[in-house]
């Protein structure tokens, strides 16, 4: 039985916290043993409410302060939390280079006796020096450097230090069935989508970056016959509402707040395009989740998301600050339902080869025992 800790430090659910409960919850009980260690301090609701599912799950979850390098003193009980539990893996997730208490996180792994896998999201955001520079002190510790894109591989090698050979490409996943259930015939008339309409969907926190009021102002351009649902919340809810007051589009712009898993997977099966023109990403779960509903996606060309789309065959990608050229990409596809229908048919089947939950665990699986056994496990690129 191997023993992997998993540990986050994030006062908020995003997509490394859901990273982290889909490998947790996904491993194979029978070989492996998982546990979460989190930080206890400045926590959101959703983020409680995260790990009472892991804990209903049968996942250890172990709250501890996590206010590294800030407060030193943590180091102490951040480690006996880890040595308490014996881990023979620690995966740490590391949001990006300014993550100074990420990075300090895996000397006290190694402490504490256990491998050290990293899983580095976004590279990509604005170096902070010193925490970069801390940062960089702690690669000597990880035994195997984790990411989803090759272009996120590319940015650890260059930028922050780590070699080539410890770096693997791990593409998130989603599970296989996800999307595939019997259609439901209320989901559409449940959101208020008549026949004929056009739905697009945009799931996310609602941050600057992610590129809502873009969104917004790219459809505003186009003629009636459309809908936009979006999934999520956070700061630039009210002014995206506030601009949706503005350009007059209020009857067609309808905002959910935060959904259920299930709630946004039937969301996103009953709209018609998902759009993601975010500034930043690394391989973002809406748009897998858009492909394995056999949805075309509109999204950024930037760092890994044409890794995952494929322009022209999949989906569109355009430029994050390119207002025109979304609303083009969006007209286009609001006006070509067989172009809609044979992008999401590529999409799925991408998906299906390359996108999948099943494939990612099993990649993720072999590293484990690679790290613990010696036994190689071909994994990663």
């Amino acid at each position: 039985m191997i023993r992997v800790v998993y540990t986050v430090d994030a006062p908020f659910l995003g997509g490394a916290e859901h990273y982290v409960a889909r490998l947790a919850t996904g491993l194979d009980r029978l070989r492996f043993s998982p546990a979460v260690v989190m930080r206890s301090n400045d926590v959101d609701d959703s983020l409680l409410a995260w790990a009472a599912e892991l804990e209903s799950s049968g996942i250890p979850v172990t709250r501890v302060r996590m206010r590294l390098p800030f407060r030193p003193g943590d180091a102490v009980p951040i480690y006996r939390a880890l040595a308490a539990i014996e881990p023979d893996v620690v995966h740490v997730n590391m949001p990006g280079p300014y993550s100074a208490q990420m990075g300090l996180l895996a000397p006290l792994a190694r402490l504490a006796g256990a491998r050290v896998v990293i899983t580095e999201h976004l590279p990509m955001v604005p170096r902070l020096w010193k925490r970069d520079l801390v940062k960089r002190l702690a690669v000597g510790f990880v035994d195997a450097a984790v990411t989803m894109t090759r272009a996120n591989a590319e940015l650890m090698v260059n930028r922050q230090g780590f070699p080539r050979r410890r770096v693997r490409v791990v593409e998130n996943g989603v599970r296989a069935a996800f999307g595939t259930r019997e259609g439901d015939s209320n989901a559409r008339a449940d959101l208020g989508l008549e026949a004929g309409t056009v739905a697009f969907v945009f799931v996310g926190n609602l941050i600057e970056h992610k590129g809502l009021r873009r969104v917004i102002e790219a459809l505003s351009s186009l003629a009636t016959g459309w809908r936009l649902v979006v999934v999520g919340t956070g700061p630039e809810a009210g002014p995206a509402r506030a601009l949706v007051s503005r350009l007059g589009v209020g009857e067609r712009v309808v905002f959910l707040g935060r959904c259920s898993a299930e709630h946004v997977e039937r969301v996103v099966a009953a709209c018609d395009v998902l759009v993601l023109p975010s500034a930043v990403e690394g391989l973002p779960y809406v748009i897998l989740e858009a492909m394995a509903c056999a949805k075309p996606v509109v999204s950024s060309r930037v760092f890994g998301i044409p890794e995952a789309v494929i322009e022209g065959e999949t989906g569109l990608l355009v430029s994050p600050d390119d207002v025109a050229g979304l609303a083009a990409a969006l007209h286009t596809l609001a006006g070509d339902p067989a172009l809609r229908a044979r992008m999401g048919r590529a999409g799925r089947a991408r998906f299906e080869e390359r996108f999948t939950l099943e494939r990612q665990l099993r990649v993720m699986s072999a590293l484990y025992r690679e790290l613990v056994t010696g036994e190689p496990g071909g994994v990663g690129s």
